[in-house]
């Protein structure tokens, strides 16, 4: 699956950001994203509210600025099925 990190006005993230591929079901990818992709077909997109158990859980991801037990939402859009 190759998807697109969409911001609350609907444009992408990052101007300059690639597309992001990942296998779902593999364990690539926080299971928030692996089991609320599923499912989705092409040019859909979804709104991802991840608790902490569902996202980087009681150690957080310090070297991206996310702090431990936080709850993370994305906006992803599916660009193509592969």
């Amino acid at each position: 699956m190759e998807i697109c990190l969409r911001n609350s006005g609907g444009d992408t993230k990052d101007p300059g950001q690639q597309p992001f591929s990942f296998q779902i079901g593999k364990g690539s990818v926080i299971k928030g994203w692996d089991e609320g992709v599923m499912g989705m077909q092409v040019a859909e997109v979804a709104r991802l509210r991840c608790s902490p158990d569902y996202a980087y859980g009681a150690g957080g991801f310090p070297a991206w600025g996310i702090q431990p037990n936080s709850v993370l939402e994305f906006e992803i859009e599916v660009l193509s099925l592969k």
